[in-house]
């Protein structure tokens, strides 16, 4: 019994020192990854050469495909060509463990469809169909993830920039109305998505309740927003109401994606 004991004691200690390895190294993988995309929305000089730098440089092929999907805004904001980019792009990479879907992977990697959204409608408005119906295509290599919120809000936001079928109408509106509970999503995230459809109907020019509207403003103080609605070429119609707002709403977005962030290292 004592060896037995003793076995199982030594199986459960290595199996967290594995755990503990793997946690760092992801960790460290993650932080340049924060880094390139922090860069990215704030302007900074050199943000495009230390994404090529990470996508080379990075081992890691989940690493490697999300540091791509920033590569490639920065590509079509250069009016370089990202055509080896997209091409290379590998989202089950991303999503997907060992070919499997893994609820897990989505969760701690909701932030690359932040991103995929920012290249649709920087696409759009640099009117790169062929980029806009490429990242579509990669989307839907990814049919495992047809339950996620997520997943449903980029298809809806591509027909709504290419003003396809309903124009994703039916599914944004819907988001904005509660009719979610049948998808999969991250509760400290839905705010984030909802304020994505909400800006993407202001775009199509469907009406909303008072309250989204005016929620466009705030979306429009913070980083991520004012790059989406500038890109969609809404934000001089809901523009920041006021600097004290500015400072909240920024905090609450940044610090729902760094939860989910966090959720890796436990």
């Amino acid at each position: 019994m004592d060896m037995l004991f003793f076995g199982v004691m030594i199986c459960l200690l290595i199996y967290i020192a594995y755990r503990n390895f793997d946690l760092i190294k992801r960790y460290r993988h993650n932080k340049e990854y924060i880094d390139c995309y922090k860069e990215m929305l704030s302007g900074a000089e050199g943000a495009y050469e230390h994404v090529c730098r990470y996508v080379e440089s990075e081992s890691s092929e989940e690493f490697k495909n999300k540091g791509r999907v920033l590569k490639l805004y920065q590509e079509m904001d250069k009016e370089l060509d990202s055509k080896q980019t997209l091409e290379d792009l590998d989202l089950k990479a991303v999503f997907c463990k060992n070919g499997k879907y893994s609820k897990q992977q989505v969760s701690i990697n909701a932030d690359v469809f932040v991103w995929l959204y920012l290249d649709m409608a920087k696409a759009r408005r640099l009117s790169k169909f062929d980029i806009l119906n490429g990242l579509d295509e990669k989307i839907r290599e990814v049919p495992e993830l047809e339950r996620r919120v997520e997943y449903q809000t980029a298809l809806a936001i591509y027909n709504a920039l290419c003003e396809k079928e309903d124009a994703g109408v039916g599914f944004l509106t819907s988001l904005l109305d509660g009719g979610f509970a049948t998808y999969e999503y991250d509760k400290n995230l839905i705010g984030l998505f909802k304020r994505f459809a909400s800006s993407t109907l202001a775009y199509s020019g469907e009406p909303m309740e008072d309250y989204y509207r005016n929620d466009l403003h705030s979306f429009a103080a913070t980083q991520i927003g004012s790059v989406y609605m500038k890109d969609l070429e809404i934000y001089d119609k809901y523009p920041p109401i006021e600097k004290k707002e500015e400072n909240q709403e920024t905090k609450t977005e940044e610090d729902a994606l760094a939860e989910n962030k966090e959720e890796t290292k436990e």
